[in-house]
Formats: C-alpha cells, sequence, structure tokens
C-alpha cells in the first residue's frame, strides 16, 4: 500500500512538473490565418465596424458644416453694395446725358449697382482717390470738354480725335481682382458701352443734320474717321493692377499654405515637447511651449517670404528693402494668430478630434477672405475678425500727385497687395487682430495646461489628451 502511495506521488510530482514547464514554455503565435468572418474576431468586427462609422458621421457632418459655410459665401448675387460713382466733369452734352440714363437705369436694371452720384468730386484726381480710397469699387467720369471736343474735331476734321478721351473707368483690379474681373467690371461695361454707342449715334446724327446744306462743313467732318465710327469710347484705367501673376499665391492660397505648415509643425512641437512634459513645471511648460512656437513659426515664416521672393513676387514696391522685413513679421504673425488658438484647443479636446477642428478652421478662414465683402451675404462681415483678411495690411504712403483733401482719404487694405501692389490699408487694426488672437492662444495654452496638470495630479500619471 506504501509502495502504491509512494509511485502515484512520483508520478503526480512528474506530471506536475510537465505541467509547470508546459505553462511556462512561450506559446508560439500564429499570424495572418484567419478570415474577415472568422467566428475569433466577432468581437473584432463588432469594434471595427463602430470604430469606421462613428468618424464617418462626424466627418459627415463636418463637410455639411463647413462646406456650407464656403459654398454660402459665394451666393450672394446682388451688386447693390459694389458702390460705383458716375462723375461729370464734362458739362455738356455727353455728360448731362450719361448721368441722367445711369439714375434712370436705376428703376429699370433688377439688379443695379450700387451708383452714387457726387457733384462735389471736381477733379481727375478726387476720382481716382475714390478708388485708391475704397469708396469706390470703379468710377465712370466723363471727361472735361468731351462734348467740346467732339464739336472741335467735327468742325476742324481733326484726324487726331481719340474717342477713348470722352470717358474713364477707373478701377484697381490690386485691391480684389475676382471682384473686379467678374462683378464689377462687366457690370459697368454693360451699362456704359451701350449709352456711349447710344449718345454717339445721337450727336454724330444732330451734327450732320445741322450741317446737312453745307458741303463744306459735310467735307471736312468726314475727315475725322474717329468722329464718325465710334464717337464716344470709355478708357479703363487700372490705378494699381494685379500685375504679378505668382502674386495670387501670396494673396489666396499662400494663406492656406501658412495654415497648413502651422498646423504640422504644431504636432511635431507637442510630441517633442512630451519627451519631458512629466518633469516641467507650469511655468517652464508654458516657456517651452509659447518660445518654440514662435521659433517655428519665425523661421517657417522666413522661408515662405524666402520662396514668394525667389519666385519673383516683388516686395519692394511701396517699402523698398524694408518689404521683405515687413512681409516676413507679416506672415510670422498669421501663422501665430492661426497656431496658437489651435494649440489651445488641442490642449483641452486633444489631437484626437484636432483634423475636424483643422478643416473648420480652414473653412472659416477662406469662406470671408478671398471675395469681396460686398459681394456676400452679410454674415461673412465677421471675416474683418478672422486672421486670413487680417493677416495682410500695411500702411500706404500718401500718392504725391494727389491733393491733400485726396490723399487723406486712403486708410486701409489687405497688406500683402499692399507691399506687393501699392494699394491702401490699415496697419493698427489688422495687426492689432493678428496679435489679439495671438493672446488669446496663449491665455488658453495657460488655463487648459494649467487644468491638464491639476486633473495629472489627481490620477498621478501624466496623460497627455
Amino acid at each position: 500500500m506504501n509502495s502504491l502511495t509512494s509511485s502515484m506521488t512520483a508520478r503526480d510530482a512528474k506530471e506536475a512538473v510537465a505541467h509547470e514547464a508546459a505553462v511556462l514554455q512561450p506559446q508560439e503565435t500564429v499570424l495572418y490565418d484567419k478570415s474577415f468572418f472568422s467566428k475569433e474576431l466577432r468581437t473584432s468586427r463588432r469594434g471595427l465596424l463602430f470604430s469606421f462609422f462613428i468618424p464617418l458621421i462626424y466627418e459627415t457632418l463636418t463637410i455639411w458644416g463647413t462646406a456650407s459655410l464656403y459654398y454660402g459665401s459665394t451666393t450672394s448675387t446682388s451688386l447693390g453694395r459694389l458702390t460705383v460713382y458716375a462723375v461729370d466733369l464734362d458739362g455738356g452734352f455727353l455728360g448731362q446725358q450719361m448721368v441722367g440714363a445711369i439714375k434712370a437705369s436705376l428703376n429699370s436694371n433688377p439688379n443695379p449697382l450700387g451708383w452714387q452720384f457726387d457733384d462735389s468730386v471736381i477733379s481727375d484726381a478726387m476720382s481716382r482717390a475714390l478708388v485708391s480710397g475704397e469708396q469706390a469699387w470703379a468710377v465712370v467720369q466723363v471727361n472735361t470738354n468731351a462734348s467740346s471736343n467732339l464739336d472741335f474735331a467735327f468742325r476742324s476734321g481733326s484726324a487726331a480725335y481719340n474717342p477713348l478721351s470722352a470717358v474713364t473707368i477707373y478701377f484697381e483690379s490690386a485691391r480684389n481682382q475676382m471682384a473686379i474681373g467678374s462683378l464689377v467690371l462687366p457690370a459697368v461695361l454693360g451699362v456704359v458701352n451701350p449709352l456711349l454707342a447710344e449718345f454717339g449715334a445721337i450727336h454724330t446724327g444732330a451734327f450732320l443734320g445741322a450741317v446737312a446744306g453745307n458741303a463744306t462743313a459735310v467735307e471736312t467732318a468726314l475727315r475725322c474717321p474717329g468722329c464718325l465710327v465710334s464717337p464716344y469710347a470709355a478708357q479703363q484705367v487700372d490705378i494699381h493692377p494685379f500685375d504679378v501673376s505668382t502674386a495670387a499665391g501670396s494673396v489666396t492660397v499662400g494663406l492656406v499654405f501658412l495654415l497648413t505648415f502651422t498646423f504640422s509643425i504644431f504636432q511635431i512641437l507637442r510630441a517633442n515637447g512630451e519627451l519631458i512634459g512629466a518633469d516641467l513645471n507650469l511655468s517652464s511648460t508654458i516657456c517651452f511651449r509659447f518660445v518654440s512656437s514662435i521659433a517655428a513659426y519665425l523661421l517657417l515664416s522666413l522661408s515662405y517670404t524666402l520662396i514668394n521672393l525667389a519666385f519673383g513676387v516683388p516686395l519692394n514696391r511701396v517699402f523698398g528693402r524694408s518689404g521683405f522685413v515687413v512681409y516676413w513679421m507679416l506672415n510670422a504673425c498669421t501663422m501665430g494668430a492661426l497656431g496658437l488658438p489651435m494649440e489651445s484647443l488641442f490642449t483641452l479636446i486633444g489631437l484626437r478630434w484636432a483634423g475636424y477642428f483643422f478643416s473648420f478652421w480652414v473653412i472659416v478662414n477662406i469662406s470671408s477672405s478671398f471675395a469681396a465683402f460686398e459681394s456676400m451675404p452679410t454674415f461673412f462681415e465677421y471675416g474683418y475678425g478672422i486672421p486670413f483678411f487680417n493677416s495682410v495690411s500695411i500702411p500706404t504712403p500718401s500718392i504725391p500727385e494727389l491733393p491733400e483733401s485726396a490723399t487723406e482719404m486712403l486708410q486701409q487694405i489687405q497688406g500683402a497687395r499692399t507691399i506687393i501692389f501699392g494699394t491702401k490699408n490699415h496697419l493698427g487694426r489688422n495687426f492689432g487682430i493678428l496679435i489679439a488672437w495671438m493672446v488669446l492662444g496663449l491665455i488658453g495654452i495657460v488655463l487648459f495646461t494649467a487644468l491638464g496638470m491639476r486633473e495629472n495630479r489627481k490620477r498621478h500619471a501624466h496623460i497627455v489628451r
């Protein structure tokens, strides 16, 4: 009996040792051996579908929200807020008829421009100042002695008469090349050209009728071909032309580049900061994040400015050599105004939601910045307070050929256009708003970082959202 018990004990001991060895031996993991519909993956499939459809729903909502905002900025077809002045410096037949006909067209045109009539404009310089000062998108000016010049050309048979001397249309494509080219000029020419043709025919017919019995006068008039074919025509004068094709990026898509670069460098800086994030106190963390971000913005904006310069964008038209530094600082402030608020928000909500907010931030800025506010619904005037619109505004020197009263009308425009094309601006407001965005972002970083540290101390763990 004792022998049997001893034998069973030895056998059990061997089995126990063998079982223990089998447990301790590493199990070989079999990879890539299941199909998608395997029973073992039932739970994983459910989680996969959830993780697929929930972000898809979020992305769909983001598309509807952001795309609707952008397309909403393009829905307005009203031209009434696009101010255009009609100025009569002639005082004769053509000037009186043109102004009267334009006034009459306001009642018959279903979508007229915002025509204005101001008798106090008494010189060519004042007409130019209305455009340069952004009081008008265009000025239709019937030039001094336009009617009498045509009469003199008829009587003298002057072949040198130029029909384009009758009317001048002033505009400034550098202010917003899209609004000028697609809205303002087509609408202005659609009103002006038919009237010039009509009044030219009336004036020519009246003169020829008056001298019908005078063969010498008729023969003399025939020596002025311009008087008979097209007595009146409009000359287009672009005060500040959009004459640098590569500058289109600087004043439109380039701002999207800046935002993209800002978003990318933030993620890198955040990853680097977390290498010592668990050890730094609040003040050191804030200083590190702010200094590293500003340094990155300065370096990246310098590269972006150099790219513009390398591809022929002129930065010395208005400020000389200082134009480069001004444009560089402008881009750096733009990146700060775009980036620091993003850093602040992502500190609170985490990078999981970064892509959704980035899409929103891009569209909100784009929707109200590239077209003229006067051509969009009034809702989009929120753009006066966002970084894209305010990212470019530099003082414009006074124009020496204008009288003092006209020069005083110069006040504001987007700064990259000012630096590149010489248009006008409002430095204090635009730079002030950019800096305000930077300060707002820094305040948010401080508050949300302090909140995160307090929560981590309670958990006794450094957790990054």
